[in-house]
This record gives C-alpha cells, sequence and structure tokens, in this order.
C-alpha cells in the first residue's frame, strides 16, 4: 500500500500544514483538521442480543449480502478528523442505484487554533454514462468508475469510496476488504439511535471499528484511530523533517458517519447530476 495516497494520511498531512513549525517547510502539504465526534453519534453501549453469538466474519456476509441486494441507497454524513488540535470536517451525501448510477458531493470545513476556511462544493458521479470528478475546476471525465471513486477519495475524507465500493462490490479497498476485516467483536452499541454490532481490527498502529446496524446490516459508523507512533513514522518515511517536529505529532483519528440512510428508493437520471455538471 502505497502510505501517500491514503486518505488518512492526506488528512494528517492537511491538519499538520496548518500548525506553524509542522509542514511550513514542504510543498507537499495541504490543510489540516481535527474532527471531534458529534454527540449525536456517541454510541452508548447495549448487551449483545441474546442468542447472538455471530462472529465478526458472519456479521461481515451479511453485510455485503445486504448492500448486494439493495437497488438504490442514499445517505448524509460527516468525516470529522482530528489531529494536534485541527480539525476537518467534511459533509457529505451519497446517492447510488444499479447498473452504474452514482453521485457522491461533499464540501470541507477546515478549522484550526490560527484560521478557519471551506472549500468550495466538490461531486464524484455518473448518470449512466461517464464518470466525472470535479474538484473545483471543472468536471472531468476519469474514464472508469473505479478511477474517479478513488481520485475521489482523498478529497472527500474516504467518502467517496466507504459506501459505494461497498453497493458497487468494487472489493479491494473497500470496508470490508479482508486486509481490514475486522477481527474482534466488541459489545453492540446505540450508533445514531441505531442498536449496532461493533466490530474492530488493529493493523499496523491503525485500529479501525465498524458499526453495522442489526436490524438492516447497513454501515452506519467507522472510526480510524492511527497512533501518535504509525503516524510519526509514516512523516519520517515520506518527509525530510527533523524529529522535534515529528515527535509532536499526535494520534490521528477520523470518524465517519452515516444518517438519513433510504435503500430501494426510485431516481431519476437528473438525480445523478450535480449543479456543477449540468
Amino acid at each position: 500500500m502505497k502510505i501517500i495516497q491514503s486518505a488518512t494520511f492526506v488528512c494528517a498531512l492537511m491538519l499538520l500544514s496548518l500548525q506553524p513549525g509542522i509542514a511550513s517547510d514542504s510543498d507537499n502539504n495541504p490543510a489540516d483538521m481535527n474532527p471531534a465526534v458529534d454527540a449525536a453519534t456517541m454510541a452508548a453501549t447495549t448487551n449483545n442480543g441474546a442468542g447472538d453469538n455471530l462472529a465478526p466474519f458472519q456479521i461481515l456476509e451479511k453485510t455485503r449480502e445486504k448492500y448486494a441486494s439493495l437497488t438504490s441507497y442514499s445517505d448524509e454524513g460527516q468525516v470529522v478528523a482530528t489531529l494536534n488540535g485541527g480539525v476537518i470536517n467534511t459533509s457529505f451525501m451519497t446517492r447510488l442505484a444499479r447498473k452504474n448510477y452514482y453521485m457522491i458531493g461533499w464540501q470541507q470545513n477546515v478549522e484550526s487554533l490560527y484560521n478557519t476556511n471551506s472549500t468550495q462544493p466538490q461531486a464524484v458521479w455518473s448518470a449512466g454514462a461517464g464518470n466525472f470528478l470535479d474538484t473545483g475546476l471543472g468536471p472531468v471525465d476519469e474514464g472508469s468508475r473505479e478511477i474517479a471513486l478513488a481520485l475521489a477519495r482523498e478529497n472527500s475524507g474516504g467518502a467517496a469510496v466507504t459506501i459505494p465500493k461497498t453497493f458497487f462490490n468494487i472489493t479491494r479497498g473497500d470496508q470490508l476488504d479482508d486486509a481490514w476485516s475486522p477481527q474482534d467483536r466488541l459489545p453492540d452499541e446505540i450508533a445514531g439511535g441505531v442498536d449496532c454490532y461493533v466490530l474492530s481490527n488493529e493493523l499496523q498502529g491503525r485500529t479501525r471499528t465498524l458499526w453495522i446496524g442489526k436490524q438492516d446490516h447497513l454501515i452506519r459508523q467507522i472510526r480510524t484511530v492511527t497512533s501518535a507512533d504509525a503516524l510519526q513514522t509514516m512523516m519520517a518515511r515520506n518527509f525530510n523533517w527533523d524529529r522535534e517536529k515529528i515527535s509532536t505529532i499526535q494520534n490521528f483519528t477520523m470518524t465517519e458517519t452515516h444518517t438519513q440512510i433510504m435503500v430501494n428508493q426510485s431516481f431519476l437520471r437528473s438525480d445523478f447530476i450535480p449543479a456543477s455538471g449540468e
């Protein structure tokens, strides 16, 4: 895996660039943000359902089957990334339908101790023909759905791939990818008012936790926590920063929450074309 291409790495780099003395000596840094989890998405622990002894792999299989059964899907949500006092809040909306209709739109708000700024709305989409990405410079046909979504991943804080890759069964790099398949089932929790399975896995200093609805088997929340040691190692490998700068880097957290989920709706073709693509 090329670390430089991961949404986690890019968001962390963005947040670090807002802090004097950390990333000011590199031309490769976007802006950084640090998200605190919204109170509405704070999870309250519940007991595992009586007689519910499903293993993590069984829960994931039910989730894959659920998304495969859907004719359409839509939601709204946020990705909140936090690091060293900075916050990136990415608000997004998702619309998906068979066979190749999709639109994911997002806008970022970047906050640090020194300033706050927002990006203009961006989107990736296909209304059945073409696979377009607009990051503020006008629509570009990226040639395929996989390429368009992959390119949108960094700018959207990962929101452009989480549900779309699962819905369209693009297994490599999705939240249910075997490389990231959760190994542990934690106590069930309430996330956004929904009773959820909680699955977790740790790999190379990053802990990823999934909240999956127990009734509908849809992904409700994903949290990735990268330890300070792991993030410092990433930065040391990719940038020529001195040890003192790198040692100030703290844990990095990204929390992606999906709300207002609706499935099997009817959509018009125009519902998959953002204003910038008209």
